[in-house]
């Protein structure tokens, strides 16, 4: 039976640290399927978006979600379904998902590749002292959050700015647009909307969900000269 391995990581094939991490995954865990999830170098932000969307949805209960963007202690954390996550505690790494924990702890690795190996293994002394709920920073408001291959951006907008079917004007950098606050209607071709997106299954109740930027057989990336996650999102109505 195969065990599933998410890595999120600023390298990938044709870099060493991810042949390296293959490598010995393949000693030590000859079962483990590695998918892969590039992110910018050093994007933390982008990083801890798509560790939430990886661990916190519906999936294989004894996955693996590590990430490793950023340098730090190596840390981890098991979701109420199972999913174990490790990784440095860098930045906005762990900031999508520590609420959704029921603790984070430091771990007795190295390197992401070595927690892995321990995680999977069942390493006796793979735990170690707790990490601090507030020694994790909070997500940053209404910022550039990841850009998917088709062009989505996803922002940290977690309300709706306005009604759906209002007009909005949208700047990020530079570029700016008017966008439709999308409801539950189909959106137009070539249209500019603020959408919400899938989310994940919030400790609290219901959903957590943030608002993403898309255009309907188009990139709204583009339109927006492909900002970088951490951009501010000016909305105005």
């Amino acid at each position: 039976m195969t065990r599933l391995v998410q890595l999120v990581a600023d390298y990938g094939p044709g870099d060493l640290a991810y042949a390296e991490l293959t490598q010995r995954l393949a000693l030590a865990v000859p079962d483990a399927v590695v998918h892969l999830t590039r992110v910018a170098p050093g994007d933390t932000l982008a990083a801890g978006y798509c560790v939430a969307d990886l661990a916190l949805t519906e999936g294989p209960p004894d996955r693996i979600v590590a990430h490793d963007a950023g340098g730090g202690r190596v840390c981890g954390g098991r979701t109420r379904g199972g999913a174990w996550i490790v990784g440095p505690d860098a930045g906005w790494s762990w900031s999508f998902v520590i609420d959704e924990l029921s603790s984070l702890c430091r771990l007795d690795a190295s390197n992401p590749a070595l927690a892995i190996v321990h995680v999977a293994k069942g390493h006796p002394h793979a735990v170690c002292d707790p990490v601090p709920r507030e020694s994790v920073p909070p997500v940053p408001q209404r910022v550039v959050a990841y850009i998917d291959s088709a062009g989505n951006v996803k922002t940290t907008i977690a309300e709706p700015p306005a009604p759906a079917g209002s007009r909005i004007h949208i700047r990020i950098g530079d570029a700016s647009g008017d966008a439709l606050v999308a409801g539950a209607e189909e959106i137009p071709d070539g249209e500019l909307a603020l959408a919400a997106g899938s989310g994940w299954p919030s400790r609290r109740g219901g959903r957590r969900c943030f608002f993403e930027l898309v255009v309907s057989g188009g990139s709204a990336s583009n339109r927006f000269a492909d900002a970088a996650p951490g951009t501010t999102v000016h909305v105005s109505t």
